[in-house]
């Protein structure tokens, strides 16, 4: 349960869960930043997670183990002067898009300041997939972030003032960065430039729109390959044998 692993949907999401709670404890000091004391912490809880089968649960573990040392790695790394303010932060603010105020509860991975006193927003990532550099640049749960914080969700980790979003990023912790950027040793990450425009609030605008309206029309794109209602979706083959 410290870990909250005690009960997860899917393996996979305990693997999750397990590592962000590390990488948690390292951020806040209560861990050291030591891969053992790490490996200790993880064996602990390692056999109440649900795998199909012993092998599949000890290749898990080698990931979850080369998860943890690529963040190790991240986490010592100079990041361009930005600097550790908050580690799973919760926020609650509501943001204007159009004619809708809506309301964003969730909680931030890890906020660091950068070197113009910005905020910059971490999300760690520990799933198989990942996007594409253009879907980055317009990436909805960085955006929100960013947009949160244009609005007030970090002011109390910043003595109380209203900083400017400087970026957000994904640390994709599976998935090895490219040779030019350290390579297996350290994760992928892929960052999102400070927020320009309006497109944030429209697409909050038009997600508001459907909710009200009841208009749950399913999206094609990349997320379908390990979308959990493909078999019952509308917009698959397979799954419109079962709407139909």
């Amino acid at each position: 349960r410290e870990v909250k692993a005690d009960a997860p949907a899917t393996a996979a999401q305990g693997f999750g869960n397990v590592v962000h709670v590390l990488a948690d404890e390292v951020a806040s000091s209560r861990t050291p930043a030591d891969l053992d004391v790490l490996m200790e912490r993880l064996d602990s809880v390692w056999n109440g997670l649900a795998f199909d089968a012993p092998w599949k649960s000890e290749q898990e573990k080698d990931q979850a183990r080369a998860a943890l040392e690529r963040f190790l790695k991240w986490h010592v790394l100079d990041r361009g002067g930005r600097t550790p303010t908050a580690s799973e932060h919760d926020f609650d603010v509501t943001l204007e898009a159009g004619e809708y105020a809506v309301r964003i509860r969730g909680s931030m991975d890890r906020v660091e300041e950068d070197a113009e006193g910005r905020a910059y927003v971490v999300d760690f990532k520990t799933g198989k997939g990942a996007p594409t550099k253009d879907e980055v640049a317009t990436h909805p749960q960085l955006a929100v972030y960013q947009l949160a914080v244009r609005e007030g969700a970090v002011d109390e980790v910043f003595d109380g003032r209203r900083p400017e979003p400087g970026g957000a990023e994904l640390v994709q912790l599976r998935q090895p960065a490219p040779k030019k950027e350290g390579g297996d040793a350290f994760p992928k990450v892929q960052a999102q430039e400070p927020l320009a425009g309006e497109w944030v609030s429209d697409l909050l605008a038009t997600a508001a729109g459907k909710v009200l309206d009841e208009r749950f029309t399913p999206t094609t794109g990349t997320h379908c390959s390990h979308c959990t209602f493909r078999a019952s979706c509308s917009a698959q083959p397979e799954g419109r044998q079962v709407v139909d």
